[in-house]
Protein backbone atom coordinates (compact mmCIF):
# COMPACT_ATOMS: atom_id res chain seq x y z
CA UNK A 1 0.00 0.00 0.00
CA UNK A 2 2.77 2.47 0.44
CA UNK A 3 4.44 2.04 -2.67
CA UNK A 4 1.20 3.30 -4.51
CA UNK A 5 1.33 6.66 -2.91
CA UNK A 6 5.19 6.73 -2.88
CA UNK A 7 4.80 6.50 -7.13
CA UNK A 8 2.44 9.33 -7.12
CA UNK A 9 -1.17 8.61 -7.34
CA UNK A 10 -3.80 9.01 -4.74
CA UNK A 11 -5.14 6.06 -2.84
CA UNK A 12 -8.30 5.68 -1.67
CA UNK A 13 -9.06 2.78 1.18
CA UNK A 14 -12.98 1.57 1.83
CA UNK A 15 -13.57 0.14 4.62
CA UNK A 16 -17.23 -1.08 5.92
CA UNK A 17 -18.43 -0.27 9.12
CA UNK A 18 -19.12 -1.64 12.68
CA UNK A 19 -20.39 -0.05 16.48
CA UNK A 20 -18.09 -1.24 18.77
CA UNK A 21 -18.06 -0.83 22.80
CA UNK A 22 -15.04 1.32 24.39
CA UNK A 23 -14.44 2.53 27.82
CA UNK A 24 -13.04 5.87 28.72
CA UNK A 25 -10.87 6.85 31.14
CA UNK A 26 -13.14 6.45 34.10
CA UNK A 27 -14.56 2.50 33.34
CA UNK A 28 -17.84 4.38 31.66
CA UNK A 29 -18.34 2.01 28.02
CA UNK A 30 -19.59 4.06 25.04
CA UNK A 31 -20.45 3.42 21.60
CA UNK A 32 -18.66 4.53 18.41
CA UNK A 33 -18.82 3.68 14.66
CA UNK A 34 -15.57 2.91 13.70
CA UNK A 35 -13.94 1.18 10.23
CA UNK A 36 -14.04 -2.84 10.64
CA UNK A 37 -10.10 -2.59 11.08
CA UNK A 38 -8.27 -4.99 13.28
CA UNK A 39 -6.07 -2.52 15.35
CA UNK A 40 -2.56 -3.24 13.85
CA UNK A 41 -3.76 -2.57 10.22
CA UNK A 42 -5.61 0.58 11.19
CA UNK A 43 -2.82 2.12 13.13
CA UNK A 44 -1.16 1.72 9.28
CA UNK A 45 -3.83 2.76 7.46
CA UNK A 46 -4.68 5.91 9.91
CA UNK A 47 -0.91 7.14 9.66
CA UNK A 48 -1.40 7.25 5.88
CA UNK A 49 -3.99 8.70 5.31
CA UNK A 50 -5.16 12.48 4.60
CA UNK A 51 -8.59 12.35 5.02
CA UNK A 52 -10.80 10.18 6.73
CA UNK A 53 -14.24 10.19 5.93
CA UNK A 54 -17.20 8.57 7.19
CA UNK A 55 -20.41 7.85 4.30
CA UNK A 56 -24.08 7.76 5.47
CA UNK A 57 -27.35 8.35 3.80
CA UNK A 58 -29.72 11.38 4.73
CA UNK A 59 -32.87 11.91 4.51
CA UNK A 60 -33.92 15.74 2.95
CA UNK A 61 -37.57 16.52 4.27
CA UNK A 62 -39.26 15.63 1.31
CA UNK A 63 -38.16 12.36 1.34
CA UNK A 64 -35.43 12.07 -1.31
CA UNK A 65 -31.99 10.69 0.00
CA UNK A 66 -28.43 11.64 -0.23
CA UNK A 67 -24.97 10.55 0.81
CA UNK A 68 -23.21 12.58 2.96
CA UNK A 69 -19.25 12.66 3.81
CA UNK A 70 -18.18 13.56 7.02
CA UNK A 71 -14.72 14.87 7.27
CA UNK A 72 -14.87 15.58 10.88
CA UNK A 73 -14.77 13.20 13.76
CA UNK A 74 -17.50 13.01 16.68
CA UNK A 75 -17.92 11.05 19.89
CA UNK A 76 -20.28 8.94 17.72
CA UNK A 77 -18.18 7.90 14.67
CA UNK A 78 -14.23 8.12 13.60
CA UNK A 79 -13.21 10.84 10.97
CA UNK A 80 -10.86 13.65 10.51
CA UNK A 81 -8.43 15.18 8.01
CA UNK A 82 -4.84 16.72 7.56
CA UNK A 83 -6.84 19.67 6.46
CA UNK A 84 -7.61 22.37 9.01
CA UNK A 85 -10.22 24.10 6.60
CA UNK A 86 -12.08 21.32 5.40
CA UNK A 87 -16.06 21.15 6.40
CA UNK A 88 -17.74 19.56 8.89
CA UNK A 89 -19.36 17.40 5.80
CA UNK A 90 -20.19 17.37 2.07
CA UNK A 91 -22.58 15.71 -0.17
CA UNK A 92 -20.60 12.83 -0.85
CA UNK A 93 -19.19 13.11 -4.57
CA UNK A 94 -16.28 12.78 -6.58
CA UNK A 95 -16.39 16.74 -7.61
CA UNK A 96 -17.34 17.99 -4.16
CA UNK A 97 -14.09 16.11 -2.48
CA UNK A 98 -11.92 17.62 -4.65
CA UNK A 99 -13.10 21.04 -4.25
CA UNK A 100 -13.46 20.92 -0.60
CA UNK A 101 -9.75 19.98 -0.57
CA UNK A 102 -8.81 22.58 -2.81
CA UNK A 103 -10.67 25.15 -0.75
CA UNK A 104 -8.78 24.11 2.28
CA UNK A 105 -5.40 24.43 0.29
CA UNK A 106 -6.06 27.79 -0.50
CA UNK A 107 -7.07 28.87 2.57
CA UNK A 108 -3.77 27.27 4.02
CA UNK A 109 -1.89 29.30 1.56
CA UNK A 110 -3.70 32.69 2.20
CA UNK A 111 -2.41 32.01 6.11
CA UNK A 112 0.83 31.15 5.16
CA UNK A 113 1.67 33.31 2.22
CA UNK A 114 0.69 32.69 -1.67
CA UNK A 115 4.13 31.02 -2.34
CA UNK A 116 3.24 28.34 0.10
CA UNK A 117 0.83 26.73 -2.86
CA UNK A 118 1.80 25.89 -6.44
CA UNK A 119 -0.06 23.91 -9.36
CA UNK A 120 3.24 22.64 -10.94
CA UNK A 121 3.61 19.50 -11.04
CA UNK A 122 6.74 17.60 -9.92
CA UNK A 123 7.78 14.21 -9.90
CA UNK A 124 6.12 12.59 -6.57
CA UNK A 125 8.34 9.64 -6.46
CA UNK A 126 9.53 10.46 -3.18
CA UNK A 127 12.81 6.91 -2.99
CA UNK A 128 11.91 5.51 0.62
CA UNK A 129 15.48 4.29 2.45
CA UNK A 130 15.54 0.54 2.96
CA UNK A 131 15.15 -0.93 5.89
CA UNK A 132 18.76 -2.42 6.88
CA UNK A 133 17.36 -6.17 8.10
CA UNK A 134 20.44 -6.70 10.25
CA UNK A 135 20.65 -3.55 11.80
CA UNK A 136 17.10 -4.05 12.99
CA UNK A 137 18.32 -7.32 14.07
CA UNK A 138 20.52 -6.16 15.73
CA UNK A 139 18.59 -3.68 17.90
CA UNK A 140 15.76 -6.03 18.86
CA UNK A 141 18.27 -8.49 19.99
CA UNK A 142 19.94 -5.45 22.12
CA UNK A 143 16.58 -4.25 23.56
CA UNK A 144 16.02 -8.06 23.98
CA UNK A 145 19.40 -8.41 26.43
CA UNK A 146 18.64 -5.33 28.13
CA UNK A 147 15.62 -6.42 29.23
CA UNK A 148 17.07 -9.86 30.23
CA UNK A 149 19.49 -7.72 32.51
CA UNK A 150 17.04 -5.56 34.19
CA UNK A 151 15.00 -8.89 35.23
CA UNK A 152 17.63 -11.18 36.30
CA UNK A 153 16.00 -14.17 37.01
CA UNK A 154 12.84 -12.72 36.89
CA UNK A 155 12.67 -11.87 33.48
CA UNK A 156 10.64 -15.27 31.93
CA UNK A 157 7.25 -13.53 34.47
CA UNK A 158 8.42 -9.71 34.07
CA UNK A 159 9.65 -9.11 30.68
CA UNK A 160 9.17 -11.88 28.11
CA UNK A 161 5.18 -11.88 27.91
CA UNK A 162 4.74 -8.60 27.27
CA UNK A 163 7.74 -9.07 24.39
CA UNK A 164 5.98 -11.72 22.67
CA UNK A 165 2.61 -10.05 22.95
CA UNK A 166 4.20 -7.00 21.00
CA UNK A 167 5.93 -9.37 18.33
CA UNK A 168 2.83 -11.28 17.56
CA UNK A 169 0.75 -7.80 17.58
CA UNK A 170 2.76 -7.61 14.44
CA UNK A 171 3.50 -11.14 13.06
CA UNK A 172 0.96 -13.34 14.35
CA UNK A 173 0.05 -15.53 16.68
CA UNK A 174 2.75 -18.44 17.86
CA UNK A 175 5.10 -16.50 15.36
CA UNK A 176 8.64 -15.32 16.45
CA UNK A 177 11.27 -13.20 15.32
CA UNK A 178 14.04 -15.92 14.98
CA UNK A 179 10.99 -17.05 12.14
CA UNK A 180 11.38 -13.76 10.28
CA UNK A 181 12.37 -13.37 6.83
CA UNK A 182 14.44 -10.63 5.34
CA UNK A 183 11.64 -9.11 3.52
CA UNK A 184 10.03 -8.25 6.70
CA UNK A 185 11.59 -5.56 7.72
CA UNK A 186 8.89 -3.16 7.91
CA UNK A 187 7.44 -5.49 10.61
CA UNK A 188 10.70 -5.85 12.35
CA UNK A 189 10.60 -1.70 12.30
CA UNK A 190 7.09 -1.58 13.92
CA UNK A 191 7.90 -3.88 16.62
CA UNK A 192 11.24 -2.62 17.72
CA UNK A 193 9.30 0.56 17.76
CA UNK A 194 6.80 -1.09 20.29
CA UNK A 195 9.48 -2.17 22.31
CA UNK A 196 11.31 1.62 22.49
CA UNK A 197 7.84 3.31 23.31
CA UNK A 198 7.54 0.86 26.16
CA UNK A 199 10.95 0.90 27.73
CA UNK A 200 10.96 4.68 27.41
CA UNK A 201 7.98 4.92 28.78
CA UNK A 202 8.83 2.97 32.19
CA UNK A 203 8.67 -0.94 32.19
Amino acid sequence: MRKIPQLGYGLIMISHDQDKTFKDEDGNEYNQIVPTLGNQPRLVVDRMSDIIGYARPFQEEDGTTKTLLFLRGTPRFVAGSRFADTPDYIEFTYNNLVNAIHDAVDKLGQRYGANAITDEKTDAHIPQPEIDFDAEMATFNDIVAQLQEAGGGAFGTLYAPRIQEIVQRHLGAGKTVSEMSRNQGEQLVLINDDLKEWVGNGI
